[in-house]
């Protein structure tokens, strides 16, 4: 594979007439007028590669009908439908649902649909009256009496091979039907079981309202039925222009439910999904037992931004529990061979570009002067004009803000899928400077313009006469440390050399950090960043890039692979 990166550090205001892009967009996404304006103070670097499209299986529609193979309960869905043939491959995008299957009759239209998994809400009989009782039945509130209690909504679904996700609307009924369903597993469920409540209050919910207690929903599932797929969420109002899912609400959610030993699958409303999408990235990663259920409100959620969710996440863990035809409009463009991936600009380097054994070393980077020079270099490229990432070095405080504001409206437009980095030499604890920008003021104004970037922090030149010492190196780490975006120390290769102690510490980081070395003829020859250079080479390959001419990747290239 071929990749290329471009860096244009000073895009000015002069008219190309023999431009070969659009007259009034550069790679489609900013203007001409917007791009002079980053050209004061700001670096671009443009990342190209080449796209491979993988295949797509097709599913088809299984018999839901005939014996059930054995299967447990705390089985993986995917896994289970594609036993029975429903699905041929385990991608979450092909699983069917049916809503609200709780009185007889709507029970008896899911168990006739093509449905692969039935959603059903549990209650107690009078939840809330005189007339309460401990029996669990199916209605979603207001409705408290049903005409289904949940043992004859066992016996009919088990009768077919469809799933199972049973939605507690009160703590009062999870005993009692986990008690069920212990003594019904007992000849054999055989099929997924997942147990959903909302367990924390999320976006535009006051902290007062009520929800399911999460410690006795997880401790009874732990004590009477722990055989299954624990579904805990957020109970959700969903409000036009207001904020989605906080980093605060995931990392509450994870505190609850680190220790679980089940599969967990978080239910997520898919209109919110989008904003939110870095914090859920995150908790995914925190455990491959986790995986997300998107589902739908009364809103529809558009078919652009669920295409960015599965375009950045593995398909075997994104469930997609969408009302028609949304959800067949989304399966037709997300099937398209061809279609180009709207990556999310704060992702992974490696996962855009796909470099050849997933080595960093193989994305190269080459710089640019002005629009002629970039254009040049697009036309020329042997990768293609759409797969490029930008990296934006900002010189001046006075620019971040209108260059975030700027990134924020192209993303807001459905026009920024790429890989965007944003660096700055920050002034901070034993590198603290003058004339540079604090690093608490370059955090604080990305999380509050444009977060969804890749954040590219440097120290001041003035700082590094010793090299990138213990200390310079420590308070570096101290202060990106909790930052909730993907973090690269750019570093330069001479004074990088230079000490053994902050190279180590910079080794030691690259699980949370990666790092960027930078040569060039600036800082001398080739072999005077030698050192600095193999040194980083001796980490994590897919954490480490290298910015430099080809002529030094070249020379990098031949002691590396040929020593």
């Amino acid at each position: 594979m071929v990749e290329e990166i471009s860096k244009q550090r000073d895009l000015g205001e002069e008219n190309d007439e023999e431009e070969v892009q659009d007259t009034k967009k550069i790679f489609g996404v900013f203007s001409r007028e917007s791009l002079t304006m980053l050209g004061v103070g700001v670096g671009v670097v443009v990342l190209l590669a080449v796209i491979t499209i993988a295949s797509v299986v097709v599913t088809s529609q299984a018999d839901t009908t005939g014996p059930v193979q054995p299967f447990p309960t705390s089985g993986d869905m995917l896994d289970y439908l594609v036993q029975n043939g429903d699905i041929q491959e385990r991608d979450a995008l092909h699983v069917s649902w049916y809503h609200s299957a709780n009185n007889k009759s709507e029970l008896d239209k899911a168990l006739k649909s093509t449905a692969m998994v039935l959603e059903a809400d549990v209650n107690v009989q009078g939840h809330n009256t005189v007339n309460e009782t401990e029996i669990p039945i199916m209605a979603h509130p207001p409705d408290v009496y049903s005409d289904n209690t949940l043992e004859e909504w066992l016996e009919s679904v088990l009768k077919s091979k469809k799933g199972i996700k049973l939605d507690f609307k009160s703590i009062e009924a999870v005993q009692p039907s986990l008690e069920i369903l212990r003594k019904r597993n007992q000849t054999g469920i055989n099929r997924p079981v997942w147990l959903n409540a909302d367990i924390l209050p999320g976006p535009n919910v006051p902290s007062f309202w009520p929800v399911v207690n999460s410690t006795a929903f997880l401790g009874l599932i732990q004590s009477e039925f722990p055989e299954a797929t624990i579904s805990p969420g957020w109970k959700v109002l969903y409000l036009p222009l207001t904020p989605s899912y906080t980093r605060a609400m995931v990392e509450k959610m994870y505190s609850l439910i680190r220790h679980v030993p089940q599969r967990v699958t978080f239910p997520v409303l898919a209109v919110m999904a989008k904003q939110a999408w870095p914090h859920f990235s995150w908790l995914l990663s925190q455990s491959s037992r986790f995986s997300l259920t998107l589902w739908q409100g009364a809103e529809n959620p558009s078919v652009n931004d669920l295409l960015f969710i599965r375009d950045n996440s593995n398909p075997q863990r994104i469930y997609y529990d969408i009302y028609e035809p949304g959800l067949s409009q989304f399966k037709a463009a997300a099937l398209q061979k061809g279609r180009l991936r709207r990556f999310y600009p704060g992702g992974d380097l490696v996962d855009y570009f796909k470099p050849e054994n997933r080595d960093g070393i193989n994305i190269g980077w080459d710089w640019v002067s002005d629009r002629a020079s970039l254009q040049s270099l697009l036309k020329g490229s042997r990768a293609s004009p759409t797969r490029h990432g930008l990296y934006f070095q900002v010189k001046s405080q006075t620019i971040l803000t209108p260059t975030l504001h700027l990134l924020n409206q192209t993303y807001n437009g459905d026009l920024l899928y790429r890989p965007t980095w944003i660096n700055m030499n920050v002034s901070h604890g034993a590198f603290e400077t003058p004339g540079y920008i604090t690093g608490a003021q370059f955090l604080d104004t990305v999380d509050r313009v444009f977060p969804y970037v890749t954040l590219a922090p440097g120290w001041p030149l003035e700082a590094l006469s010793e090299g990138y010492t213990q200390p310079l190196v420590e308070d570096m780490i101290r202060l990106f440390r909790g930052a909730w975006q993907d973090v690269s120390l750019q570093l330069r290769a001479v004074p990088l050399g230079r000490s053994y102690p902050g190279r180590r510490r910079l080794l030691e980081a690259q699980p949370r950090f990666s790092l960027t070395v930078e040569h060039g003829p600036d800082q001398g020859g080739y072999n005077s960043g030698f050192m600095g250079l193999i040194s980083v080479r001796g980490g994590d390959i897919h954490r480490s890039f290298y910015n430099m001419p080809a002529g030094y990747k070249a020379q990098l290239f031949m002691d590396v692979f040929t020593s």
